[in-house]
């Protein structure tokens, strides 16, 4: 395996929001890409935070602010995150 590191797929970036999202989900709530992160998945605000330091710190990315306050689903977080991850 080289050191290069790909471009994750859209499935493998959902795979690891879902991971992610597994301790702000106590509810179980099935996670789809049209989930709304805050509404239908009831994660705070603190919570995603977290979510996107997660992302951050897994893609070595940075997701601008701006960009944060515009993502309202995990299909957007997943679009958003593979965006970044292209370079």
């Amino acid at each position: 395996m080289s050191n290069a590191n790909p471009t994750p797929t859209h499935e493998q970036i959902f795979d690891k929001i879902c991971e992610l999202l597994i301790p702000y989900n106590p509810k179980n709530h099935v996670i789809t890409l049209q989930s709304g992160i805050v509404t239908d998945l009831e994660v705070d605000s603190t919570a995603v935070f977290d979510l996107i330091m997660g992302l951050e710190d897994f893609y070595d990315i940075s997701i601008p602010m701006e960009m944060v306050s515009d993502i309202k689903t995990v299909g957007e977080l997943v679009s958003a995150t593979r965006q970044l991850t292209q370079g």
